[in-house]
């Protein structure tokens, strides 16, 4: 990448890890306050519905990829007319989402209760729906265009900075509301209040900083690859939402509250890690425009150093720490049984290769190839969601299945991207990624082992000791880490080194 670009680059890393960890204390905090105040109910009836307000991005089709990469030539060229056309074209669209999810809230304010096994009065759920619903409308309807113009541009970090603060936000009003025992109505009412501030500062900033004409013609050939971006979409909305609606639907809503009380960890490292991908992913997009084939390979090379070692740390020091911490993070929480380690030992794997796969599926996005990797995508789907239906429904393994039918489904997806790219877009040897994947699980092998030995992680009784272990254990992974990559991986780690000391 340019000087350019890696500045933009790093800006939106640091940013992005920002919000991802706003968002993952967000995520152990809320849980915390409101499990013991309301129950495993209450808390698996507001992530259940959460997510079955989601489905509404289906409709999307995965328009927001394909938007963001259409718009990397014309600005790159600061032909704001071709920008302009593509953003019309985008609010057009999306606001026609935006009347169809009020009809389907409506239909959800009708089925939900009927669907969902719970014993939650039909009004409370009802008024649930409508408060939760504010937010995303709002999306729909102001914010996701201005968002997918940042992006493109660069700039997201923008919008990371504003979500930052709204998060943070969040958590002292929940703190707040929680404290006086109010209805939980009230902590998510004011929520989506203070989220609309959001779409007015997108406006406003937008307004200022970019010179877009609205009377431009909406540019229609920029939705030419809509129906296989569809494909790519609902392939991440299989990993990320349907198991809450399964669970919902054939297990119970306290189920889903042990799902998302592990998912808030094991989802919120995920999102740290792939939080360089999304930083990177203008600056890639508008590399492969470039056409720099050497260029385009080293940098996926070191993307996948960095991001795959990161993830290989971190999941590994999750996965030893895991059990200990939820002990003591639902000590008060006795209404369900909270401990589950095959359960989380199987989702960290799954975001273990989610996280490994991310780094080729941000290649494809941005070199445009919707419609060559979306038989890979297809794949994912359907395994995902035959394997769970049927670990669920036949052999009743709860959540466990769930989690299996996902690392099914990753696992083909990962596979597939590699050999793809690798034959095509980035023109490497496929040994490339399995050497990755080989370095990753040795890695964790080997810290799991040394740690057990040097460590007891039965003696951990407290908060406090915890911290402690979870030093200890970091220490070692990142050495034991370290180790591995020098030796296989010294002439990029030579190429990191030189790109930063090159800006200094």
């Amino acid at each position: 990448m340019s000087n350019s670009r890696t500045k933009n680059a790093i800006l939106n890393v640091i940013f992005s890890l920002l919000l991802q960890l706003a968002t993952f204390a967000r995520g152990l905090i809320l849980p915390r306050l409101i499990i013991p105040a309301y129950g495993s109910d209450v808390n698996g009836l507001v992530s259940s519905i959460t997510q079955f307000l989601t489905y509404i991005s289906l409709l999307e089709a995965g328009v927001g990829s394909i938007f963001r990469a259409s718009l990397y030539k014309p600005l790159s060229k600061h032909d704001m007319d071709g920008v302009s056309g593509i953003i019309n074209e985008q609010k057009r669209f999306y606001r026609k989402i935006g009347v169809i999810f009020v009809f389907y809230v409506l239909v959800l304010c009708v089925v939900y209760p009927l669907i969902a096994k719970t014993d939650i009065a039909r009004s409370y759920i009802v008024s649930l729906i409508l408060i939760l619903s504010v937010s995303t409308f709002a999306e729909y309807f102001v914010s996701l265009p201005y968002s997918s113009l940042l992006s493109a541009d660069q700039k997201i970090r923008i919008s990371y900075i504003v979500n930052i603060i709204y998060t943070v936000v969040n958590i002292i009003v929940s703190l707040f509301w929680v404290s006086l025992k109010a209805d939980i109505r009230m902590i998510y009412f004011s929520m989506c209040i203070i989220g609309l501030l959001r779409p007015l500062f997108y406006t406003l900033y937008v307004k200022r900083h970019y010179k877009l004409k609205r009377n431009v013609k909406a540019d229609k050939t920029a939705l030419n690859q809509r129906w296989n971006g569809m494909v790519h979409h609902f392939a991440y909305y299989i990993h990320t939402n349907t198991d809450a609606a399964i669970l919902t639907i054939f297990v119970g809503t306290a189920v889903v509250s042990v799902y998302n009380v592990y998912g808030a960890i094991i989802f919120g490292v995920e999102k740290i890690i792939t939080s360089i991908s999304t930083g990177i992913a203008a600056g890639l997009g508008n590399l492969i425009e470039s056409k720099k084939a050497d260029q385009i390979n080293a940098t996926v090379n070191q993307f996948e150093l960095v991001q795959g070692g990161i993830a290989t740390v971190l999941y590994t020091v999750t996965g030893l720490m895991l059990i200990p911490f939820i002990r003591l993070y639902t000590i008060n929480m006795t209404d369900m049984d909270y401990i589950q380690p095959l359960f989380g030992s199987v989702l960290i794997l799954a975001e273990i290769i989610y996280c490994l796969r991310c780094i080729y599926s941000t290649v494809s996005t941005n070199a445009n190839k919707f419609k060559e990797t979306q038989l890979g995508a297809i794949l994912e789907c359907v395994l995902n969601l035959l394997v769970s239906l049927a670990l669920v429904l036949i052999c009743k393994l709860g959540i466990l299945g769930v989690a299996i039918g996902t690392v099914v489904g990753m696992l083909v997806r990962y596979l597939y991207e590699i050999i793809f790219l690798s034959k095509n877009v980035i023109y490497r040897p496929i040994t490339k990624a399995f050497k990755m994947l080989t370095a990753s699980f040795a890695i964790i092998i080997i810290a799991i082992v040394l740690c057990n030995v040097i460590l007891d992680y039965t003696k951990i009784m407290t908060f406090a000791s915890w911290f402690i272990y979870a030093i200890i254990t970091t220490l070692i992974v990142g050495i034991i880490a370290a180790t591995v990559y020098v030796i296989f991986y010294k002439e990029d780690i030579k190429s990191i080194i030189g790109r930063f000391t090159a800006r200094s």
